[in-house]
């Protein structure tokens, strides 16, 4: 069964949050695109350097041949051949000293230099990437909302969170009031979606439409208990469908596409799409971040459970504009990010239920602008908003 839902009224200026998201957008492309140019020339350059040494090392052994077989070649009986390894010799050598490399390096000396003028320009206008939180601050600066209740605007037992891409605004699975909650991105509660319609929603996603499916059986197109879903750029649908070990993909219209199977996934969670890649997350294994390419083949595997580094239990996760993953870890009643490699950056949150505390955290997502929101059992708050 599926459900679709249209998003309330906007009172914001469509032509003016496109420009500026997409002015904000660009200058986060221009500035992850400067990292990468600045570390492509970086690479190259040592690479030339690594190149000179060997050409010279090079150079001090055929000059040390050239000279031995000079001071010998009287002795040898073969001295036809002598003279021809000392011409492939000279002919080396004449071939290093034409292919200098001094020159390449300060071409790329002089690239550095020009690309590094023109980025300055930015410098002064972004920081970060638009997109990427500042997670180094978040321990204390943060807004809180949605408590425990059953009224307009309260949450009881929040799970799934999506974000409007044009709006900023936050659309929250209200699993046991059996609603949707819109709150815009500063916390404030707009709007309410067909109350007395949903049964007890669980995941949510948004691609110009609010969507959200549920089911039960075991044929292509039907699920057994489904979690999490997501959509790529194009609005497919991709549900987590854990009953039935399988990534569950569906077009804009929720036909039943093709579904993604392997043996590492094992009852899926949470589900996300970036570019050509596939994650999943499966709270029951060890490794438990799948890396899949959109086909499925496996790719490779993320992040452990257990204690230090690691996630106790995780349910929910999201990608921010690096593809670094934020994670909400109930067991430790914190939210961690890693970086696209695995490797722990941040510990966000710690256990309590006041502001800017954490109590099994559930349902997280990161707005266009670079804020973190989260769900979670607080007694006193259901949604917290970073930044």
């Amino acid at each position: 069964m599926a459900e679709r839902f249209a998003i309330a009224p906007q009172v914001v200026d469509p032509i003016e949050t496109h420009i500026n998201h997409t002015i904000d957008g660009t200058i986060g492309l221009l500035n992850v695109r400067r990292v990468q140019l600045l570390k492509q020339v970086h690479n190259m350059r040592e690479d030339e350097r690594a190149a000179e040494i060997a050409r010279q090392e090079m150079t001090t052994q055929l000059t040390e041949a050239q000279a031995y077989l000079q001071g010998h070649m009287k002795e040898h009986p073969l001295q036809s051949m002598q003279e021809r390894m000392s011409k492939e010799i000279e002919d080396k050598l004449r071939d290093l000293r034409n292919n200098n490399p001094v020159e390449s390096v300060l071409k790329w000396q002089c690239d550095t230099r020009e690309l590094e003028t023109y980025i300055s320009r930015l410098g002064d206008i972004v920081q970060e990437p638009v997109g990427v939180p500042k997670y180094s601050t978040f321990q204390t600066s943060t807004v809180a909302t949605g408590k425990q209740g059953s009224g307009p605007g309260q949450l009881y037992h929040p799970r799934g969170v999506a974000i409007h891409e044009a709006t900023n605004q936050i659309f929250v699975a209200n699993y046991s009031n059996n609603r949707i909650e819109i709150f815009s991105d500063t916390g404030e509660y707009l709007n309410q979606l067909d109350v007395g319609q949903l049964n007890r929603p669980w995941g949510i996603a948004i691609h110009g439409e609010n969507v959200k499916i549920r089911g039960l059986g075991s044929n292509n197109g039907q699920f057994n208990y489904p979690c999490q879903l997501t959509t790529d750029p194009i609005g497919h649908v991709f549900i987590a469908d854990s009953g039935n070990h399988r990534i569950s993909i569906h077009d804009t219209d929720l036909n039943h596409l093709r579904n993604i199977t392997h043996q590492s996934i094992t009852q899926p969670f949470d589900v996300k799409v970036s570019r050509d890649r596939v994650y999943v997350l499966c709270p029951d294994n060890n490794l438990c971040m799948l890396v899949l390419a959109l086909e499925g083949d496996k790719l490779h595997s993320l992040i452990t459970r257990g204690q230090g580094m690691d996630v106790l239990s995780s349910y929910f996760f999201c990608l921010d504009s690096l593809n670094n993953f934020v994670i909400s870890d109930q067991d430790s009643h914190s939210i961690r990010v890693f970086s696209p490699e695995g490797n722990l950056l941040h510990k966000i949150g710690t256990e309590g239920h006041q502001q800017g505390m954490l109590y099994k955290p559930l349902g997280i997502a990161i707005t266009p602008n670079g804020r973190l929101v989260s769900v979670s059992s607080n007694k006193n708050y259901g949604l917290q908003i970073f930044y």
